[in-house]
């Protein structure tokens, strides 16, 4: 995408490129395509009482996936929204699970 910048010396005022509609739509295309896809983490704990919870977020990124703990202490820098399962399975006690927004599936 080129940018143009106009000068506002002679009392020209300045013109935004976000003022076109055609570049706001060129631009909305191009953010939309280069989005992360989110997903959680979803916890099943064994009872009693059972339990889902949702124990962390995640988005992919073009080289690789960033994961944050919900209740704060970790983040991760991972290849793989799977690689992520590994530290929420609390020792056995309990099933997490990949869950992509929008449903999306897996990658």
């Amino acid at each position: 995408m080129d940018l143009t910048l106009v000068d506002d010396k002679d009392d020209e005022k300045a013109v935004s490129l976000f003022d076109d509609p055609k570049v706001v739509g060129e631009v909305q295309e191009f953010v939309d395509g280069q989005a992360p896809r989110v997903f959680a983490v979803v916890q099943e704990t064994f009872g009693p009482p059972e339990d889902l919870q949702i124990v962390a977020w995640g988005m992919t990124t073009k080289t690789g996936v960033e994961v944050i703990s919900v209740h704060g202490g970790m983040r991760m820098g991972l290849q793989s929204a799977e690689s992520a399962l590994i530290f929420y399975r609390a020792g056995g006690r309990a099933i997490p699970r990949i869950f992509w927004v929008g449903g999306a599936g897996e990658e």
